[in-house]
């Protein structure tokens, strides 16, 4: 496959500025000891900057091409390269001295929305992430509570993460230059409790219906698993629609569905005493 076809199959623009490059280390800060995970290092634009700084680094790559130039420019003591897809790799099987990591690089566009949510579900063991993504993923991840960019992808994001949008980046940072601006974005775990696992599929579920269907009212695209006693117990008007639902809204209409799910169980065990 030719290089610039690989590149386009992959959503490849690497990073050549070296202004932009330098913001992004000293946003990052990379430390002694630390473990950093790079997603995509690509040729390594900011790769050598976090092993200057003696982080333990590892980058997941899924271009062989790039994963052979990277081990021969870099020793394997020095860093620590995964040879596959980001939207498969097990980050929890990176061990670091603080149970802790950080996760840094340029996603790429095509991915950079399930790849969040993914990185999502291991918010318990993030110290914080730094990447560039594409401005309107950007927008999505900042939106605020009823707003247009507001989507899935807010909700699930921010109930695990606040996201700061530092600056921009412009097409001609890169090689070849993408269609579309960037933005560099920061985000850091926000404290948690402990989440059931029901109610983490359930609330997971219902946001992917709500948003699934954003035009219509909540009691329409929400029909197969609610009625309207639960909206009324959640305190939630079902003649809204998605994208004017906090999300504490969407965990206490999760919590009435899972509770109203029990309570037919209990009733149906009970026409066998």
């Amino acid at each position: 496959m030719a290089a610039s076809r690989r590149r386009k199959k992959l959503g490849q623009h690497f990073l050549i500025d070296p202004q932009v490059i330098d913001n992004i280390v000293t946003l990052i800060d990379p430390q002694a000891n630390q473990t950093i995970i790079e997603i995509g290092p690509g040729l390594g634009a900011l790769t050598h900057h976090l092993l200057d700084a003696n982080a333990q680094l590892h980058a997941v790559e899924i271009d062989s091409n790039l994963v052979r130039k990277l081990q021969h420019k870099y020793s394997a003591d020095a860093l620590t390269l995964h040879h596959g897809d980001a939207l498969e790799f097990d980050f929890s099987a990176v061990t670091s001295t603080n149970g802790k990591l950080r996760i840094v690089g340029n996603l790429p566009y095509s991915i950079s929305t399930p790849l969040l949510l993914r990185l999502a579900e291991y918010s318990a063991i993030i110290e914080d992430m730094c990447f560039m993504v594409q401005y309107e993923v950007a927008a999505r991840l900042t939106a605020e509570c009823g707003s247009t960019n507001y989507s899935r992808l807010t909700v699930n994001v921010a109930r695990k993460f606040s996201t700061e949008s530092i600056f921009e980046v412009e097409p001609d940072a890169f090689s070849p230059p993408p269609e579309v601006r960037s933005s560099i974005i920061v985000m850091h775990p926000k404290p948690q409790t402990s989440i059931d696992p029901v109610h983490e599929t359930v609330f997971s579920d219902l946001v992917r219906m709500a948003f699934g269907n954003r035009r219509k009212t909540l009691r329409n695209s929400l029909r197969s698993i609610t009625d309207e006693a639960m909206f009324q117990k959640a305190g939630i008007d079902a003649g809204l629609r998605a994208q004017n639902l906090s999300i504490k809204d969407f965990s206490a209409l999760a919590e009435c569905i899972i509770s109203n799910a029990s309570n037919k169980k209990e009733n149906q065990l009970g026409t066998y005493d």
